[in-house]
């Protein structure tokens, strides 16, 4: 229960700091630590055997928490594929699609199981009942094609991180898909042995399972936040770099420059790349070369607004 509650504190406080850190932006991946932190908090112990009764005293919260689990897997693919430059549209409806069928799957599946009381060990009382077995290992096969589909997304996408930080995420929701595959496996083979009567292999694969589980939740958090942490570092440094070339080649606009009468905006990127044109127009103009100063300050503004 202590891991339970670590990993419930973790997810709740970076779910906070997502929001606040994504104000403004897409949250797609607060919803995912949202969702995330919703089925870890539901699932602790003394919570779950004070809300199930609540719900009938069948473990119906045991089915809220994967849904949850697997609406927030599916966010999470989602949401690094846009973090990343990624995202595209058949893979929108992929997402869609196979959660829907798996949301679908295990809703009946579980809706044929023979109830048992209140429990927070679910699999362990329903799982010598095949249709448990096809609860289980259709949503974990999805969560762990989902997961691994993020890590090779982040592997196609390392060079291109902007930041250290970025790129330390990248490999360490790397790191949570190949625990998401791991763990994919292992259940299978648990749910399988246990419906064949074969505890002594479920009890066999229980450290992995215990290893692979919070691992994989607390990796793609951890990833998550990195990548967050990093495009605002990354942000940030290129807001300052852009002030800098603004600041730079302002006097130079002024000496040389043109007007073009373009729109007046407040977007710093559109304000340098006025001043390049405008200053270049303006050495056309004058047919007077730029001395040394001059050119460095619309080298350095060129060379920001290409990276910005």
């Amino acid at each position: 229960m202590i891991l339970a509650l670590v990993q419930a504190v973790l997810l709740v406080v970076g779910t906070v700091v997502l929001a606040f850190l994504q104000r403004g932006q897409d949250r797609t991946l607060t919803m995912t630590f949202l969702l995330f932190s919703a089925t870890i908090v539901a699932g602790v112990g003394p919570l779950y055997r004070a809300v199930d009764p609540l719900l009938g005293g069948r473990n119906v919260l045991t089915l809220v928490c994967d849904v949850l689990m697997v609406l927030g897997t599916s966010t999470l693919l989602w949401g690094v594929a846009k973090a990343v430059g990624a995202a595209r549209a058949w893979m929108r409806n992929v997402v869609v699609g196979s959660c829907s069928v798996v949301l679908v799957l295990i809703v009946l599946a579980f809706a044929t199981l023979d109830p048992v009381p209140t429990t927070t060990t679910f699999m362990l009382a329903v799982g010598h009942q095949p249709t448990a077995a096809v609860y289980s290992i259709a949503q974990t096969t999805y969560l762990g094609l989902a997961l691994g589909a993020t890590g090779v997304i982040c592997v196609l996408r390392v060079r291109e991180a902007r930041t250290g930080l970025d790129r330390v995420g990248l490999w360490v929701l790397v790191a949570g898909g190949v625990f998401g595959a791991v763990r994919m496996v292992v259940v299978a083979v648990m749910d399988l042995a246990h419906v064949a009567g074969r505890i002594d292999v479920t009890h066999a694969l229980s450290l992995p399972y215990d290893v692979t589980t919070p691992g994989a939740v607390l990796l793609v958090a951890s990833g998550m936040l990195l990548l967050v942490v990093g495009h605002r570092v990354g942000q940030g440094r290129r807001s300052a770099a852009l002030s800098r070339a603004l600041r730079r080649l302002e006097p130079v606009h002024a000496r040389l420059g043109t007007d073009n009468e373009y729109p007046d905006s407040d977007d710093p990127a559109t304000r340098l790349s006025r001043l390049i044109v405008e200053v270049n127009d303006g050495a056309r103009r004058s047919r007077r070369p730029l001395d040394a100063a001059d050119r460095a300050a619309l080298a350095e503004a060129e060379a920001v607004l290409a990276t910005a």
